[in-house]
């Protein structure tokens, strides 16, 4: 893949060999958000679910009348950062015309399920009171991320129901059937494998004791048709693309408002590739629309 990538664009093999040259995450999330749209940022913390000091960092995208959009970033509840997410962030709060809260939060296998979560509605929590100091709009809130971030964005809204205005679902940890099409097609060579994922489920729910509850599976849900109007987005070359495929299938049996879309050619993770792989940002921005449109 870097071979071929390396003749797509002027200075894309230099680009290219200093990304092989991570050395760290914090590499990675530098070298993955230059570029990015310019938008005010400020950091700050918010009181998670266990009465701990989380991070976040709000972009300020909006007036105080915009859609405030809690983001939530991916790495198998078990990684990923702030930092990571960076660029799609940028680009929803620029694009959409919003503010954007991106959240950390407990992450396993030292804090499993629902350790995360409980941090999660914390943050949307603190939306509504602490966040109006910061000039945003708690009473229009929609909930969204990639991955492990797109599973708890929709468990958000299952636990909550009524209070958000919009979800957006980037290849969403959305089931927990590891022999679907998909997860066998895709099972080894894309990134992320199927080996892994099973890994990931087992450390976030180390007994499989929730895996029929919906707010770690929301593909167990029946309830939605309480949902806000929700875009689900996924990669093509994924072992979680079927996951994005049911759950939007569930979304119209249940008649809630949606969008679909499958971007071709892509693996896990692209969405903030935006630097290298194009498709990332039009698939930030087609979420941008959406939001600005139905939520």
């Amino acid at each position: 893949m870097n071979d071929a990538a390396r003749s797509f664009a002027p200075g894309m093999a230099a680009a290219i060999a200093r990304a092989e040259q991570f050395q760290s995450p914090e590499e990675a999330a530098a070298f993955w958000s230059e570029g990015g749209p310019a938008v005010e940022t400020v950091d700050l913390t918010y009181t998670g679910g266990a009465g701990q000091s989380q991070r976040l960092r709000l972009y300020r995208g909006g007036g105080a009348d915009a859609l405030t959009l809690l983001y939530i970033h991916g790495g198998g509840w078990t990684g990923g950062s702030i930092e990571l997410q960076d660029r799609s962030a940028r680009g929803l709060a620029v694009l959409g015309g919003i503010n954007v809260v991106s959240i950390s939060y407990r992450l396993a296998p030292a804090r499993p399920y629902p350790a995360g979560l409980e941090d999660c509605l914390a943050a949307l929590d603190w939306i509504t009171s602490a966040g109006k100091v910061q000039g945003l709009n708690g009473a229009r809130v929609a909930a969204g991320g990639a991955s492990a971030g797109a599973n708890l964005a929709a468990a958000v809204a299952l636990a909550r129901p009524g209070r958000l205005s919009g979800l957006l679902l980037f290849y969403g940890v959305l089931g927990a059937d590891f022999d679907t099409d998909s997860y066998r097609r895709y099972a080894d060579g894309y990134g992320l494998t199927r080996a892994r994922m099973i890994e990931l489920f087992d450390m976030y729910d180390p007994a499989a004791a929730h895996r029929a509850d919906p707010l770690m599976v929301p593909l167990a849900s029946d309830a939605l048709d309480g949902l806000p109007p929700t875009v689900v987005i996924a990669a093509e070359l994924d072992v979680l693309l079927d996951d994005s495929r049911a759950f939007a299938a569930a979304l119209a049996q249940a008649g809630t408002a949606h969008e679909f879309h499958i971007e071709p050619g892509v693996t896990h993770g692209f969405i903030n590739r935006g630097r290298l792989v194009p498709s990332a940002d039009r698939a930030v921005a087609r979420a941008a629309g959406f939001l600005k449109q139905h939520a």
